[in-house]
């Protein structure tokens, strides 16, 4: 009941209203008021108002209100700020910048929430050189960039459509100035962002300083934690956090925690452990869907289709509803072995379910016609689901690619590729491995390059990454180009937020160096990879493939430096972690 009720009642009322944003009802509890107790109308309550009104973008009523406001009291900080705020919530920030220059006609001094207004307006219209001149204000003016300047920048790095000026929003969190963390809210915005960017640098500085800061973490906290590990491939790592969380805090992680470590687990080809974890877990934990999915996709990436198939009856037992992501997990685990009878009839029984397949599923199919060499059905697959109203994306193309490139119908790949620009689907740093490998196929190193080039200076496409750097190194290699090679693999070192040379691109060049004569040059590149693979403290050991030393450790013995190289470097591999088996040592 509102009569006789006290201020604080009513300006609950009010502002509750706004929030579920019934700005009628606000604006009737304010007029109440004003009738039956006119006395206790001040400028807090017309404030109040004003800002249920404004957050819901009635601005009309927020300038009516205000303007009667001006007949009785002086506007106030507040006032100022609530009218900036609303200008933003609307996408008009002309008026809100009017509004701070009337405020300080006034006489009043904006604080640090009036520009975070104004950043608010600029983030919401993606503006990043915008939101960037005003930092760069309340630095000239002394104000702090506090967590809300912080969740904004944050928030807009996820939605920026330029890769490059994502991580200029992010490059906020390099100010000494820039604490994440003193609070858990602000901490899980900024690893959360991170972690869609895959910002590797200040994911690892998140990890690091967590230990020794003020954040108390929640269940939530926890998850985003162990896929920051995972994303750094720190898998002992997850394990400290699942201890953490588990064992010394005794709390119980949520269907979304252990999703995020059974993920973590199987991202890692740990597979058995995230199976024994899931069987630990599944009496106490709601296992969804998507857990049950991700250990499916476990099975597929190891290619065991049968305890991919009997987890699904398992599934099926527990009363876990299926859905259009099992299904294609299944069709996926069966399609990687080139098992296409039963993904062809897994594709009908989940029809039959009333599950419909999405792209993913159709890249599947794809992906198993390619595995057998089948690129007919394989664009039968492609026709039939375009015809079912799916536009075809860069999964789909890349997979139909790549299944032109390992079985050479260049001419098809060719007319995939002006297809793919016609239709104007944006390619992905997958895309760009896959034309580098077509290029060496086809002889052409100088186009290899030019796809790499082009990449690097284009700030709107796909990013250069560890893949595309070890398939431009592979394709020198392939076309017996050993110094293009190497002075490729230095300048990448160089190249900005590049996250190679990776172990491929390591094992490419110890394994092809030495058949072009650079055997002395491989073994200097082993000693390095030895060190420069496993920098990183907690990270998963980077191992080079067994089959790339063995066939350093052949050209060494046929070059007659085995006793004179071997065991040195025998020595190093096994104190990097690296299997040497002792026949790679026999005279």
């Amino acid at each position: 009941k509102l009569e006789g009720g006290c201020i604080r009642n009513y300006m609950w009322l009010i502002r509750s209203a706004g929030q579920e944003g019934d700005v009628e009802r606000a604006v009737r509890t304010f007029r109440q008021l004003q009738s039956t107790q006119p006395e206790l109308v001040d400028v807090m309550v017309y404030n109040v108002t004003i800002d249920a009104c404004a957050s819901n973008k009635q601005m009309a009523l927020a300038n009516q209100l205000l303007e009667e406001l001006r007949e009785v009291y002086p506007m106030n900080l507040v006032t100022y700020n609530t009218i900036m705020k609303g200008h933003c919530v609307a996408g008009d920030l002309d008026s809100a910048r009017r509004t701070l220059k009337e405020m300080e006609e006034a006489g009043i001094t904006p604080d640090a929430a009036s520009f975070s207004c104004l950043l608010s307006g600029a983030a919401k219209q993606l503006d990043c050189k915008e939101t960037f001149r005003i930092i760069a204000e309340l630095d000239r003016r002394k104000l702090p960039l506090d967590s809300y300047v912080v969740s904004i920048m944050m928030q807009l790095s996820r939605k920026l459509p330029n890769v490059r000026d994502a991580y200029k929003a992010l490059s906020i969190l390099d100010r000494p100035d820039v604490l994440i963390f003193e609070d858990e809210v602000v901490f899980n915005t900024v690893v959360d962002a991170c972690i869609y960017r895959r910002d590797y640098k200040h994911l690892s500085r998140a990890i690091d300083g967590y230990p020794s800061s003020k954040v108390r973490a929640s269940v939530r906290t926890y998850g985003l934690l162990i896929k920051c590990c995972a994303i750094l491939r720190r898998t002992q790592g997850c394990w400290n956090f699942w201890d953490e969380m588990v064992d010394r805090r005794g709390i119980i992680p949520n269907d979304v925690t252990l999703g995020c470590m059974i993920d973590a687990l199987v991202e890692a080809q740990r597979v058995e452990d995230a199976v024994a974890l899931f069987r630990d877990w599944k009496t106490k934990v709601t296992c969804d869907t998507i857990i049950y999915s991700t250990l499916i996709k476990g099975f597929a990436s190891i290619g065991d289709a049968d305890r991919a198939m009997a987890l699904f009856q398992d599934m099926r037992t527990d009363g876990v509803e299926s859905n259009h992501i099992v299904f294609t997990a299944l069709i996926n685990a069966h399609a990687k072995n080139g098992l296409m009878k039963r993904a062809e009839q897994l594709m009908e029984e989940m029809d039959k379910e009333g599950c419909k397949p999405n792209a993913i599923t159709y890249s599947s199919m794809i992906r198993g016609h390619c595995v057998r060499g089948d690129l007919s059905s394989a664009l039968q697959v492609f026709e039939q689901m375009v015809d079912c109203g799916f536009r075809a994306d860069a999964v789909i193309f890349n997979t139909l690619l790549d299944g032109c490139v390992q079985h050479r119908n260049f001419d098809l790949a060719d007319e995939l590729l002006l297809k793919m620009k016609n239709t104007k689907v944006a390619p992905s740093n997958f895309t760009l491995s896959i034309i580098v490998k077509m290029w060496s196929k086809r002889g052409d190193l100088d186009k290899a390059f030019e796809v790499v080039r082009s990449a690097l200076e284009d700030s709107t496409g796909p990013k250069v990454d560890a893949q595309v750097g070890a398939c431009i190194v592979g394709a020198c290699i392939h076309n017996r180009a050993p110094e293009r090679a190497l002075e490729i693999f230095e300048e990448m070192k160089t190249w900005p937020s590049f996250d190679g040379p990776d172990n491929n691109t390591y094992a490419a060049l110890i394994s092809g160096l030495p058949r072009l004569g650079y055997l002395r040059k491989a073994v200097e590149l082993t000693d390095e990879a030895c060190v420069r693979l496993n920098t990183n403290p907690g990270q998963d050991k980077r191992l080079l493939a067994p089959s790339a030393l063995a066939q350093l450790f052949r050209a060494l013995r046929c070059e007659r430096v085995l006793q004179e190289l071997g065991p040195s470097l025998a020595a190093k591999l096994r104190k990097a972690g690296m299997a040497v088996d002792d026949k790679w040592l026999a005279q």
